[in-house]
């Protein structure tokens, strides 16, 4: 399929979907996504200096959820993770939140993410305490809210350096095995059940309508006679296959345009792969649950979805280059930006083309707007001459 797939199902979808009741971050989703790229985001124009026929470029929309615009940022996000991994070796670990908290979940997302994150964190952090390894590792992690049939199964992994700092200046390897599977499922739903517990409590969390507070504790205790499923991978001689694979979910959504079989207007049939059995296999949706699927996984507006601690941490830099040098015996390198500008050429002469103008897309008020029955027109946008340095696709302010 092509790889505007995806976009085409939103614009075929468009005035069903706003008409459906929808949360905010999704209504600005689908207004992103069905426009981008298309006159209806705004335009940059580029011309050589003898003024031959101009290259028009139609903006992005720079939606996360985006799978057109997802491609330049996952190459720059692993240029920046291949400088900040250890040379020595790492694990992979699962951390599933139970399926009994999924309607808790639908309404308080930004909730249960960041309890997935902090969770995870405060576990694995166990290899600090000197009954284990007594060492500071590296975390990595990745929240992914998605199964392989795009239903909802919010879990988060975590890439973790396979040894870490014993105190300030001695790198300590873990061998074999990372940390004990029971303690590690233990100390994970304690720590999970235990701040669940206290937002009930303390009034912090949305009840959903099908559900009751008695129901909900009625699951809390249950939960605590259940085996969590907390999966620790073999250890890998390199963290960069493990990054490589967090890097498809960093941006785009839960779907490849490549995915897709077959579309029509009113189903579409699409491959995965099952990991019980490993075998691919189809899945047949009507049209309409196919976008609340993709839509579920909008995250949060500004929630971060990728997360970094001990040793990986912004805030240890110095601790990281330490370990660094323990590990390789020389300084790391100095981190320079992958250059990912595009330079155009003038398809008469070849000359390179400058941006000469830009229209951008018209703003109803400072939101995206969200009324399907207001038309974004280029006429009614703003034009930005290049006389500053303005990145295409940037938002400037309506000064006509």
């Amino acid at each position: 399929m092509s790889e505007r797939a995806l976009q085409e199902i939103f614009q075929s979808q468009y005035d069903e979907l706003l008409s459906s009741p929808q949360p905010l971050k999704n209504l600005k989703a689908i207004d992103a996504i069905s426009q981008c790229r298309t006159k209806a985001m705004g335009s940059s124009f580029f011309q050589c200096a003898s003024r031959h026929k101009p290259i028009e470029l139609n903006h992005s929309c720079r939606h996360r959820s985006c799978f057109l615009c997802a491609q330049k940022k996952r190459v720059e996000w692993i240029e920046n993770q291949k400088h900040r991994l250890f040379p020595c070796a790492h694990f992979h670990v699962i951390f599933t939140l139970p399926h009994e908290y999924l309607s808790l979940w639908r309404y308080n997302e930004r909730f249960f993410a960041d309890l997935l994150f902090s969770a995870s964190r405060d576990t694995l952090m166990l290899m600090e305490d000197s009954k284990y390894h007594g060492v500071t590792p590296g975390i990595m992690t990745a929240l992914h809210t998605w199964g392989r049939q795009m239903n909802l199964h919010p879990h988060v992994h975590c890439l973790v350096s396979a040894g870490g700092l014993k105190g300030s200046d001695q790198w300590k390897e873990v061998e074999q095995f990372l940390l004990p599977i029971k303690v590690v499922k233990s100390r994970y739903r304690a720590v999970v059940q235990k701040r669940i517990m206290q937002a009930i409590e303390s009034g912090e969390l949305i009840c959903p309508p099908d559900q009751s507070w008695q129901k909900i504790r009625q699951h809390w205790s249950a939960l605590w006679k259940k085996e969590w499923s907390v999966r620790i991978e073999k250890r890998y001689e390199h963290g960069k296959g493990v990054m490589l694979y967090l890097s498809r979910y960093l941006k785009g959504g839960p779907m490849n345009p490549k995915q897709i079989l077959f579309r029509n207007d009113h189903e579409i049939r699409f491959r995965y792969l099952d990991h019980r059995d490993k075998r691919k296999k189809d899945l047949r949706l009507p049209l309409d649950e196919f976008a609340r699927r993709l839509l579920e996984h909008v995250p949060q507006v500004g929630l971060h979805t990728f997360r970094y601690y001990g040793l990986y941490a912004p805030a240890t830099k110095r601790r990281r280059l330490q370990a660094y040098r323990c590990l390789s015996g020389v300084p790391q390198k100095r981190y320079s930006p992958l250059n990912t500008d595009v330079v155009f050429s003038c398809s008469i002469c070849g000359a390179p083309a400058k941006r000469t103008h830009s229209l951008w897309k018209s703003q109803v008020s400072k939101a995206i707007s969200i009324n399907k029955n207001v038309t974004p027109t280029l006429g009614a946008g703003v034009v930005q001459q290049d006389d500053e340095d303005i990145p295409v696709g940037a938002s400037v302010p309506n000064t006509s």
